[in-house]
């Protein structure tokens, strides 16, 4: 199953621990944010403070906007900038402190004794040529101009902040993004274990 997803289609939502908001782009089935196994979004942080605790998951967070921030898990300090990563323990004590004013940034949060993840940013102008038998492939155009991806000869157009999610059965994928100017993707493949 493929769905392209456009923002009308993302949720708002009240932060774990009532800090600020949460767009959840896609996330596993679970009718809490105590009982998903997967969950991809972004969040503006307007403050420096703490990160709500999601004990026994796996996180990845990515700046997407903003002057960066410093990340402070558990005992240890890490400066990200825009389109820099860190992926961190969800059982971790961590706080944020901005560089210059408020961030946007994407997360995924996953149950890692139940996924395998795979994720990574392309920022190749070329055309890119991906195959992936992943049970989820989900791919998020950060660009400010419209990314083209063909999967199996349909061909899909996603502007800035849109995603296309592929939901399959071990089938391997070919997918096609196509060649752009300024290339800010983000690809992420989660298997089943």
């Amino acid at each position: 199953m493929i769905q392209h997803l456009g923002t009308a289609d993302y949720k708002q939502m009240l932060w774990k621990n009532g800090a600020g908001y949460t767009v959840e782009l896609a996330r596993s089935d679970g009718d809490s944010l105590d009982t998903f196994d997967w969950r991809i979004s972004m969040a503006d942080v307007k403050t420096s403070g703490d990160f709500s605790k999601f004990n026994g998951m796996q996180r990845i967070l990515t700046v997407l906007e903003g002057a960066g921030i410093v990340l402070n898990i558990d005992d240890d300090s890490e400066h990200l900038k825009t389109l820099q990563s860190a992926q961190f323990s969800g059982d971790s004590t961590t706080s944020c402190r901005l560089i210059d004013g408020p961030i946007r940034d994407f997360n995924l949060i996953y149950n890692p004794e139940k996924w395998r993840s795979r994720y990574q940013w392309l920022f190749e102008s070329a055309s890119t040529e991906i195959f992936s038998s992943a049970d989820l492939i989900f791919i998020f155009n950060q660009s400010v101009e419209p990314l083209e991806i063909e999967v199996d000869r349909q061909v899909f157009r996603l502007v800035h902040r849109e995603s296309l999610k592929i939901e399959q059965q071990k089938a391997l994928k070919k997918l096609v993004l196509k060649s752009q100017h300024l290339k800010q993707v983000c690809l992420i493949e989660l298997t089943k274990i």
